[in-house]
């Protein structure tokens, strides 16, 4: 069987009396959308950053194309090659959509934004920050500055940032959060564009999207993964159907 992208195992992470990633494990395969899903409070945000390296955990590990990264600082982790969207968008606002991809790649090869350099006069960089714009359906808004553009075009740049780094892994916190249907449908096209060709893990509550995209799917509930399996098999789970997908209503 060939070897996850990412393996989660027997992950716990406590804050005194509360138990928030409770004996979590779960892997992504190489080219898989795995969704993470569950209702508000049963800590994906705290396993994500677990994962990421924000926050250590109390028991298990974390291996990451087959390197055991549990002891390893965040910067370390995104060197290897784990890439990641946030809950709340994390770009540079004043900038352009251009300079943020911009940065990125820089920061990618080790190197700054040197404003003394003018790097926006690198052929090379601006052409290649172009072509992940172009791939995230930014065509002519790379000079926009980043606080002119709408919530779901910023969603699409930050995922442009992070895969200007040339991710094994994709880490995607609630990409979809605070978009109407125009902008989750794009997102979810995007992604669906994406999948097979990264490993992804998502973290989302719009269902539609969620059952359109994954190839697998984990359940979590006060911490605890009740369930891992395909898109079909948690719509009829009746444990998931009671904690999440709504008891006996159809889905």
């Amino acid at each position: 069987m060939t070897e996850p992208v990412l393996a989660i195992e027997g992950l716990r992470k406590a804050f005194g009396a509360v138990v928030a990633t409770d004996n979590v494990s779960l892997t992504v395969q190489p080219g898989e959308l795995h969704a993470l899903i569950g209702p508000n409070g049963a800590g994906k945000s705290t396993l994500i950053t677990q994962i990421c390296g924000e926050l250590a955990p109390n028991a298990g590990r974390i291996v990451f194309a087959g390197r055991d990264i549990t002891a390893l600082p965040a910067y370390a982790r995104a060197r290897l090659g784990l890439g990641r969207s946030f809950q709340l968008t994390q770009l540079c606002p004043e900038f352009s959509a251009r300079d943020n991809v911009m940065l990125s790649i820089e920061a990618k090869g080790g190197g700054s934004f040197n404003m003394f350099a003018n790097p926006r006069r690198n052929t090379r960089l601006r052409d290649a920050a172009q072509d992940w714009l172009d791939r995230v359906g930014l065509t002519g808004k790379e000079d926009r500055a980043v606080m002119t553009l709408g919530h779901g075009e910023q969603r699409q740049l930050e995922i442009a940032v992070a895969l200007a780094r040339d991710p094994q892994l994709l880490l995607l916190d609630e990409p979809m959060a605070g978009m109407g249907p125009e902008e989750s449908a794009a997102l979810t096209r995007l992604l669906s564009e994406l999948k097979g060709r990264y490993a992804i893990l998502l973290v989302e509550h719009d269902m539609d999207a969620v059952f359109t995209l994954a190839d697998r799917v984990s359940v979590l509930v006060y911490g605890r993964v009740i369930f891992t399996g395909t898109v079909a098999e948690v719509r009829a789970h009746p444990d998931v159907r009671a904690a999440y997908l709504g008891g006996d209503a159809p889905c």
